[in-house]
């Protein structure tokens, strides 16, 4: 893909509904009505638990954001798009183990480590900010088509620093107060509902073996 991209352009991945990749996608294009619905792309999601409190921590949306389906809304912990990087004199996407990387350094301000098996993410709760990719799947809705790589994060403290102007606020709920918080509200992203579903079954199954 040598000096077939542009600098000044900024590239996502767009994909096959199974995951599959097609090749470099502009993001803006990719926005676009009718277009965003349409083609699938990579994103890169997670939710972050802090094990010692027991809660979830959720992020708000800064306002001005320029995306009309999240600004000024509740969402997940750390999520992105997975990007088109010059590597060399190259380019490349990165794959969602990165993209989480970077998205939780430059939302939050969190340093983390991504385990690929299962058995060392869970050694590692306590310790260190981990990570561990449960779960892929298609998010299809008449807005959305995404490519999902779901990760679940455990922190050691609930320090946050926003680095980037994507985020304005953050909290921690216990997994009661957030299942209220989207029972009763409405000023929260389409997907949260059924990411914190989803770690929640990952938490009471998983964690609980620690």
């Amino acid at each position: 893909m040598q000096n077939i991209l542009r600098d000044d352009i900024e590239y996502i991945v767009h994909t096959e509904p199974d995951g599959t990749v097609i090749g470099p996608i502009s993001k803006v294009h990719a926005h676009y009505p009718g277009v965003r619905s349409t083609l699938t792309h990579y994103s890169t999601w997670s939710m972050i638990f802090h094990p010692e409190s027991g809660t979830y921590g959720i992020q708000l949306k800064n306002p001005k954001k320029g995306d009309a389906l999240t600004d000024g809304k509740w969402d997940m912990g750390v999520a992105g798009y997975n990007c088109y990087i010059k590597d060399g004199s190259a380019w490349r996407y990165t794959n969602f183990e990165e993209t989480l990387v970077k998205e939780a350094g430059e939302e939050i301000g969190l340093q983390l480590t991504v385990f690929d098996s299962l058995e060392e993410f869970l050694k590692n709760i306590g310790h260190t900010n981990a990570a561990y990719f449960f779960d892929r799947f298609l998010w299809r809705t008449n807005q959305d088509n995404e490519y999902v790589g779901l990760a679940f994060v455990t922190v050691v403290e609930q320090k946050t620093i926003f680095v980037d102007d994507e985020v304005v606020d953050f909290k921690w709920m216990l997994p009661e107060e957030l299942k209220e918080f989207l029972q009763t509200g409405t000023n929260y992203c389409a997907a949260l509902s059924v990411i914190f579903e989803k770690a929640e079954q990952f938490r009471l199954t998983a964690l609980n073996e620690v």
